[in-house]
């Protein structure tokens, strides 16, 4: 009787791991792929807030610096990930010859958005969100294709550099 009941509770434990398995390939996003890289791969990231240009880079022990103050104690997690939304890019819609790139926020930008690995350097202007889509829309300089790429893309970049510096005793 046990063994049965062991085998019952193994089936219906493989069952509901197949139907979660199944909900996230459903929730997968099918689109065409613009960045597909490893955090660690980043060598240095940089963006715009309030009208002012932030840079990092990777230091000694791959810490995170910034590049207008070296000397500064950076909030390290925070930093990683800024770092992480940049590493997979999918375009769930793609707008070619788009004429009006500030009907799409996107002239003048909201944010740029810039980084860099051994293998490729990336450059992405960040627009209007679209709340019906969940999305930010995105266009790389000198080109006239919108991407609109989920919404994790366009937030997270809104801190100053004074808001990334570790408060003593913290993290």
């Amino acid at each position: 009787m046990a063994v049965l009941a062991a085998l019952a509770a193994g089936y219906f434990c493989l069952v509901r791991y197949n139907n979660r398995q199944q909900e996230k390939e459903a929730d997968r996003v099918d689109g065409e792929v613009l960045v597909d890289i490893d955090r660690d791969d980043i060598l240095r990231f940089s963006y715009e807030y309030n009208s002012e240009t932030y840079s990092f880079e990777r230091g000694e022990e791959n810490r995170w610096v910034s590049v207008e103050d070296p000397a500064l104690n950076l909030m390290q997690s925070r930093l990683d990930t800024m770092a992480g939304k940049l590493t997979s890019i999918i375009a769930q819609d793609v707008i070619t010859d788009a004429a009006d790139l500030s009907q799409y926020g996107l002239e003048p930008p909201s944010n740029i958005l810039h980084w860099e690995t051994a293998q490729a350097d990336y450059t992405y202007h960040v627009g209007d969100y679209n709340s019906f889509g969940n999305v930010y829309y995105i266009y790389e300089p000198d080109s006239h294709t919108v991407y609109a790429v989920k919404a994790s893309l366009g937030t997270g970049f809104g801190y100053s550099l004074e808001e990334l510096v570790e408060e003593s005793g913290a993290e």
